[in-house]
């Protein structure tokens, strides 16, 4: 495992909400786009595209079930300008909308 791929993820984290482009992160860390690709689904077993969703779903759930901020600023937090097509990343990852999710993580049936 090449530990410039993990820096890559760190780096993708760091930037959930505006996250740099394939292009910006081969510049940033010295890669062709296909080592970029390549190194990043053997490090990481997915997809930049498919970890950055389930990293902002990740931060989504976390702040849902921690915090009293609104769903669009959670939604905007984590990179969506739209609140309903975060909501159905949402429930497409949790099988639940973020309400019922933070719902139920107050009713302690999520933990």
């Amino acid at each position: 495992m090449n530990f410039k791929y993990l820096l890559v993820g760190e780096y993708l984290r760091e930037n959930l909400t505006s996250p740099p482009t394939q292009e910006d992160i081969c510049e940033h860390f010295e890669l062709t786009e296909y080592k970029l690709r390549q190194g990043f689904k053997r490090t990481h077993g997915t997809t930049i595209g498919r970890y950055l969703r389930k990293q902002r779903m990740q931060k989504a759930a976390r702040l849902l079930s921690t915090s009293d901020d609104g769903i669009s600023n959670i939604a905007e937090g984590v990179g969506f300008r739209n609140s309903s097509r975060f909501a159905e990343a949402f429930k497409t990852e949790y099988g639940v909308n973020p309400f019922e999710f933070r719902k139920a993580c107050r009713q302690g049936s999520m933990n």
